[in-house]
């Protein structure tokens, strides 16, 4: 079960073909804090995502705040002798994002009390991906001309630059600060100091892997699905159409938060039941909070509130 105060919506996902709901789970639980002196407003989301080692999404939690304020209490079912990787934040209008840095819970079966967690405010990092470095977890983002990288309640941009092998990427106002890939391994120095043993993790569940066809918006069908696609790309750029005009934008994922940006459209005319389509989905996508995607079916499904607002596949 999940619970944020007196708001409750429950989204049990799978790990592997188990449900969540049907294995021995562990309640995970603590208090989200914002501490910016500001007035949420009452159509705020809170965002709970619990994922594996791997950042597969496994349980997610949305509710509205309905007006209260920080802090936040949550509880979050999650299996137990798993190890498991805790987000937490909030969403306000306009893509506004205030996100913890994930949290590691180790496996075991006891219940865990985190406290309070803070959620800072998050700029843009498109599809995040979990770096591990020894005990320590953080987040890197792939940006069309940056990297960022999450950590110690601080955002680092960094350029891309010359190598011999793999990728490097320098802070340009600190040398001393950079990230070295080479495949899944990763060498970081944070103001000269090298962090130990650091790889990246490539979650199952990758939305950035293919073309998706749109099959549903809301409940209704699309029209020609076969000539609809929704494309996510590595470096946080989305496209889109649904039969008529080509769209584009950005988005951003944090193991099972996804959200999108402002998206930008062609004006071609367009038949009556193409255009109805179009403005469908250009409502749905502000309202998309989150997201379940089934490898072995090529199944995804786009959420909002924890319920499915839209419907594609390979």
């Amino acid at each position: 079960m999940f619970r944020i105060a007196a708001a409750v919506l429950v989204t049990f996902l799978t790990l592997g073909s188990v449900p969540l709901a049907a294995m021995d789970t562990r309640e995970i639980s603590g208090q989200i804090t914002v501490l910016e002196r500001m007035a949420l407003d009452e159509d705020t989301m809170i965002l709970v995502d619990l994922s594996n080692e791997m950042d597969t999404n496994l349980a997610s939690l949305r509710a509205l705040t309905e007006g209260r304020q920080s802090p936040f209490a949550f509880s979050v079912s999650g299996p137990v002798d798993a190890g498991l990787v805790l987000r937490v934040g909030l969403r306000g209008q306009g893509d506004t994002f205030w996100l913890s840095e994930p949290v590691a819970i180790p496996p075991g079966s006891d219940d865990v009390d985190l406290g309070s967690i803070r959620a800072l405010r998050t700029p843009q990092m498109g599809f995040a991906s979990l770096l591990t470095c020894g005990n320590q977890l953080f987040e890197v983002g792939f940006l069309p001309e940056e990297v960022r990288l999450r950590l110690n309640e601080q955002v680092i941009t960094m350029q891309a630059q010359p190598a011999a092998s793999g990728s490097l990427y320098v802070a340009a106002d600190n040398p001393a600060t950079s990230i070295h890939l080479r495949g899944d391994s990763a060498l970081v120095r944070i103001d000269g100091a090298e962090l130990s043993e650091c790889a990246l993790i490539h979650p199952q569940t990758n939305i950035t892997q293919g073309v998706w066809n749109i099959s549903a918006i809301g409940e209704t069908p699309t029209l020609f699905p076969s000539r609809t696609e929704l494309v996510f790309y590595p470096d946080g750029r989305m496209a889109a159409s649904v039969g008529c005009n080509r769209m584009v934008g950005v988005y951003r994922r944090h193991g099972g938060i996804l959200s999108f940006g402002r998206v930008a459209s062609t004006m071609m005319a367009c038949p009556e039941g193409l255009s109805a389509q179009e403005h469908s989905f250009a409502l749905t996508l502000p309202r998309v909070d989150g997201f379940t995607l089934d490898s072995d079916s090529g199944r995804l499904t786009l959420l909002s509130g924890g319920k499915p607002v839209l419907r594609a596949r390979k």
